[in-house]
């Protein structure tokens, strides 16, 4: 878990490194919500605890982009920051009372007089979960870590109520899983409402001497002419990639025995412009936990796999699926993977990724914490 909360922490600092960038009005938002919803459970043992849904408030402060001549402006300027969350998600002597950290950015999506819709993916760290213990912690199939990644997607809207205040309002889905760093890690997936006010304030009205100006009131919004389109680039380049990362055996929850994993890949990408790009790639995996049920075949394989990238500033969403080459890949992780990740680019020829490959469709089967290069083109 410190490999996973380490790899977690460049994405908690990403807005801070976004808000760094120069930002003359320093428009601010403070924001509050309350959630509440059901369990998108599909196993038994904990069925009775969580059959009353959930309750949750996070508290959310933003930098609103203002930058005409910069990479916000054809992204609708966002808000990007940081958060905490506060749940109750069932009986807390078997599920614990989890929080989380996270960074966040609210995409707009759509305005319509004092209506603006947005999409706000968030991701961090979660804590205080209670586990799962062969004890004293039997029925807790779906967490088996105190810490673990917290993902929520919530699409949303802010009504204008008055110079500083907005009602927002919204649908989520809230994700706490592991990626079978420990078993068990079935997860626990959220879905429900928030609701909520978002105050916004401008930091420079701070500086404004009273006495001498009296009737000096900063705008606490801003109000944007320019809207430029994607940068169009056409252009290819190759990517190289190694990760590694641990998990663990159904027999061995409970328990600090884990196995080590690697991933690699050389992947072409091509960028259609500063937004979208496609990707197509071949994959090296290896696996030490197919030890205990192939203790007689290799444990490694290989694979291949498409994706698209969406991208803004220096990090890149990526969604990829993908084979296997041989019947042996088959065998041991299913058909076919996925792999949801986030890339951060600090420089021009390297990157950091953290994602998550699945096996037998969308079933975890291991985090991937790496390093990469992106070679000339």
């Amino acid at each position: 878990m410190k490999q996973l909360g380490r790899s977690l922490l460049l994405t908690l600092l990403a807005p801070m490194l976004l808000a760094q960038e120069s930002d003359p009005n320093h428009f601010r938002v403070l924001e509050v919500r309350g959630h509440s919803g059901t369990h998108l459970y599909t196993g038994e043992a904990l069925k009775e605890v969580l059959q009353n849904g959930y309750g949750a408030a996070q508290v959310r402060y933003g930098w609103q982009s203002s930058d005409a001549g910069g990479w916000q402006s054809s992204y609708q300027y966002p808000i990007y920051g940081l958060g905490w969350y506060a749940a109750f998600i069932g009986d807390p002597e078997v599920l614990g009372t989890p929080g989380a950290f996270f960074g966040f950015v609210s995409f707009p999506l759509y305005q319509y007089r004092r209506h603006r819709m947005f999409l706000e993916p968030s991701l961090g760290l979660s804590y205080d979960f209670e586990p799962y213990n062969p004890e004293t912690n039997v029925h807790n199939d779906a967490i088996g870590s105190r810490f673990n990644v917290y993902f929520a997607l919530n699409l949303g809207a802010a009504y204008r109520l008055n110079r500083e205040m907005d009602l927002v309002y919204g649908l989520d889905l809230t994700h706490f899983s592991n990626g079978r760093t420990f078993r068990p890690n079935k997860g626990l997936n959220l879905a429900g409402l928030n609701l909520g006010f978002r105050y916004h304030f401008n930091k420079q009205q701070n500086l404004v001497d009273n006495r001498l100006h009296p009737e000096t009131i900063l705008p606490v919004r801003p109000n944007p002419q320019v809207f430029l389109k994607a940068e169009p680039l056409h252009v290819a380049e190759f990517l190289v990639y190694g990760a590694g990362g641990v998990v663990q055996n159904d027999e061995d929850k409970g328990t600090d025995k884990q196995y080590v994993t690697f991933s690699s890949f050389v992947e072409y990408r091509y960028h259609f412009n500063s937004k979208s790009a496609v990707v197509v790639g071949l994959d090296g995996f290896y696996d030490n936990s197919l030890r205990a049920s192939y203790p007689n075949k290799p444990h490694h394989f290989y694979g291949t796999h498409l994706g698209y990238d969406y991208s803004f500033w220096l990090l890149s969403f990526r969604m990829q699926a993908g084979t296997y080459l041989h019947s042996r890949g088959h065998d041991y992780k299913g058909a076919y993977f996925f792999r949801p990740a986030l890339q951060l680019r600090p420089g021009k020829s390297w990157f950091v990724q953290v994602g998550l490959k699945t096996q037998a469709g969308f079933k975890a089967d291991w985090v991937e914490y790496g390093l990469g290069l992106r070679l000339p083109r």
